[in-house]
């Protein structure tokens, strides 16, 4: 049985700011009531007034052609630093074209300039000891650079370059829908990236840029022209701030930026970026199954402000007092005082351009779902109805200002924040303005600002994981939405021909004659088949070569220990779920994993399952014709599983089956994976192939040599028995 590939495996964080809670996973023992707490030892501190903090001296400039620019002097050190800001981003992505931005931001940077390749590029800064790196955002674009004070007049053309004239190849686009294709196929292995996702479209709507998701064919259908037009529609000098920071003279850089942009023109008209309609807050209660975690994820909110609105000041206190930290209410109430939950946190998060979110996360135990989920509603509407206290207005204050200075500790903050607000049009003064006003909020301007925003019969609440094991079914709570997040798979690029009587009996007769020449008694009779294999996997880094020990039990367990060079791993498909462990620590195998093991079962070692099916007649095979298969002529069957389909290549000689095509999981999404199997030797009277290999888009992606195999040799349940997993392991 075929070892699935430890690179399949990948890890995302939840994009909301929930580092605050990150760090407390376990829950604290469960009590029936809240009892009153002491105050904890970073609630006795006091800190002095900060001391005033001055903003370095920003020359803004203006050039010919309306490049915008912010000069700093700043020579602390010997380098210098560029950030552009151009407009356009999401917001100017047609609709029909989802992942175009994605994929210029790549693109921008990897495909080189027309002056010098990608590749070259790379080489070139790196001796030189300069970096340039591209990237998108919601309503614009991105270009950093950064070079020694001495390289300036090396690293400057380049860096104008790669914003002015990107190369766009063909080679290096291919190369970006391969790695967006793999977030595709992958966004649903993590829990807490899925919940933000799927909150993110019921706030906004899955159309809005703010939410809108790519598939495999939005991927495939974008082209380089749309990236030389996305190029073309928002890349001009007037739609551009650019800030220079680090070790020169203003005058001397003036003269030198000129320069470098003075021949890129002015786009024929102003770029208009409309914002979205947004639909009106409005009630849901949603839910996404995903039954390979151990706990229960709650993402609840609604829209909310603006940064700019007059009442931000005092919804920024009220949303630190409900769930900005340790001493919010969210933690202590639902993770010290009563043990619901391993994290807990709120947030009003506003936006420069359009309507932010409010929101509120948990994760919790399945067993206490809905008793968190009820007492997180009922602190939002707690502090609509009665004023905070003073200590705890002390504490939020104290935490935003004493946070405050950390948002200047670097000439990179203040001047990338000064740009942000050049870019949206706000007062280059706003977050000192901001900081003042937050000292000034009063406990009844919180209740005001907590009654006037926050809406709690209004929220969207999604909850993800397991419901069977929830203390309480989520309808207790209302009318619930099921969520489908399944990916989509990309058009069908095989046309398979209509089955007739006769290609199905002819498949069928086919079929039996390779499980009979695999060895018909043994086939029928298997309970288990134990192998030993090297095994060598394709990585980035290189080929790794593995020993493995898998234990096949019919139909469908799996458990595979592998000798690794970072130590021993264990995997394990049961039941319909798997698990891994390895250096003490155990977790769960993602959806996507699991289903590439239950495509294994009936792949694996010569397709025994498959020719096992055809014996018990469970199995629908269809002729489709003779084919060349590794240069050799085979008769194709055509293959209906449980798991999907495939086509089994028989050879006409020896009935063994030569190898299979199916569709599988690759590192860039859904692939045709080819098995080519050899070497047949008979084990107790059942044949199996000693050489197994594996290819994905016509390269060698893992080969497996068998060095033994027990035919019905039996296994100890333990190596089926999960491990139990540590706190850290749940987080």
């Amino acid at each position: 049985m075929k070892i699935p590939r430890l690179a399949m495996l990948w890890g995302a964080a939840l994009a909301l700011a929930l580092a605050a809670t990150a760090a407390f996973a376990q829950a604290a023992p469960a009590q029936s009531q809240a009892p009153k707490m002491a105050p904890r030892y970073f609630e006795k501190l006091s800190y002095p007034k900060l001391h005033e903090i001055k903003a370095p001296d920003i020359v803004q400039e203006t050039l010919p052609n309306g490049l915008r620019l912010l000069l700093v002097e700043d020579h602390d050190l010997p380098e210098i630093h560029f950030h552009a800001v151009v407009k356009g981003g999401r917001l100017a992505e047609p609709k029909h074209k989802a992942g175009l931005t994605e994929l210029f931001g790549e693109v921008q940077r990897t495909g080189g300039t027309k002056s010098m390749s990608g590749d070259a590029a790379d080489e070139y800064l790196e001796r030189i000891g300069a970096s340039i790196e591209t990237d998108v955002d919601e309503s614009y674009s991105t270009a950093s650079g950064k070079c020694l004070t001495e390289t300036l007049d090396k690293v400057l053309p380049l860096y104008a370059e790669f914003l002015m004239a990107p190369g766009l190849t063909q080679d290096k686009i291919d190369l970006a829908k391969t790695h967006m294709k793999g977030m595709i196929a992958r966004r649903n292995d993590d829990a807490f990236g899925l919940t933000y996702r799927e909150f993110v479209k019921l706030i906004y709507g899955k159309d809005s840029p703010y939410a809108r998701q790519f598939e495999y064919d939005d991927v495939d259908g974008l082209t380089r022209d749309d990236l030389v037009a996305y190029h073309a529609l928002c890349y001009h000098p007037d739609q551009t701030i650019l800030a220079v920071w680090g070790d020169f003279k203003v005058p001397e850089m003036r003269t030198k930026l000129a320069k470098a942009f003075g021949d890129w023109k002015k786009g024929e008209k102003p770029l208009t970026l409309e914002e979205p309609f947004v639909f009106p807050p409005a009630p849901s209660l949603n839910y996404v199954e995903k039954k390979d975690v151990e706990q229960a994820f709650i993402l609840m909110g609604h829209l909310s402000l603006k940064m700019d609105d007059p009442d931000y000041p005092a919804v920024l206190v009220m949303s630190e007092i409900l769930g900005g930290g340790m001493s919010s209410r969210l933690f202590v109430e639902v993770r010290e005082k009563r043990g619901l939950a391993y994290s807990a946190s709120g947030a009003v998060a506003p936006a420069y351009d359009h309507q932010g979110a409010f929101y509120v996360f948990a994760s919790t135990k399945p067993s206490t779902m809905s008793q968190t989920l009820a007492l997180i509603i009922e602190e939002i509407k707690r502090i609509q109805k009665e004023p905070v206290t003073d200590e705890e207005m002390r504490l939020a204050k104290e935490g935003y200002l004493n946070r405050y200075a950390f948002q200047f500790d670097s000439t990179a903050k203040v001047v990338e924040r000064m740009q942000t607000y050049l870019f949206y049009g706000y007062p280059l003064d706003f977050n000192q303005t901001l900081r003042d006003k937050v000292e000034k909020v009063t406990k009844e301007d919180v209740l005001r600002v907590a009654k006037k925003t926050l809406m709690p019969d209004a929220l969207a609440i999604l909850a993800v994981g397991k419901q069977s094991d929830w203390d309480k079914p989520l309808s207790t709570f209302g009318t619930v939405n099921t969520i489908d997040i399944t990916i989509p798979e990309p058009k069908a690029k095989e046309t398979v021909p209509e089955a007739t009587p006769e290609t199905l009996a002819k498949g069928k007769e086919i079929l039996m004659a390779a499980a009979k020449a695999a060895g018909e008694k043994a086939l029928r009779e298997l309970k288990d088949l134990t192998t030993e294999s090297a095994v060598t996997v394709t990585t980035p880094g290189g080929p790794m070569e593995l020993k493995a020990h898998t234990v096949f039990v019919l139909p469908d367990r799996i458990c595979t220990t592998v000798a690794t060079p970072m130590g021993e791993m264990v995997q394990v498909l049961d039941a319909g779920k798997a698990w891994m462990s390895m250096g003490g620590r155990v977790r769960d195998l993602p959806g996507t994993m699991v289903d590439e093991m239950k495509r294994a079962v009936w792949s694996g070692d010569g397709a025994l399952m498959t020719l096992r099916g055809a014996l018990e007649d469970k199995v629908k095979a269809q002729y489709i014709g003779k084919a060349k298969f590794q240069d050799k002529e085979v008769q194709d069957v055509y293959v209906t599983l449980p798991t999907g389909t495939m086509h089994l290549y028989i050879a006409p000689d020896t009935k063994e089956v030569a190898g299979l095509k199916r569709r599988g999981l690759g590192e860039s999404g859904p692939t045709d994976v080819v098995e080519v199997f050899s070497k047949y030797q008979a084990f107790s009277g059942l044949k199996v192939p000693m050489e197994t290999r594996e290819d994905e888009n016509g390269e060698t992606a893992e080969s497996a040599k068998l060095s033994d195999a027990k035919v019905n040799a039996g296994f100890s349940e333990d190596i089926f028995k999960k491990p139990e997993a540590k706190p850290e392991d749940k987080k």
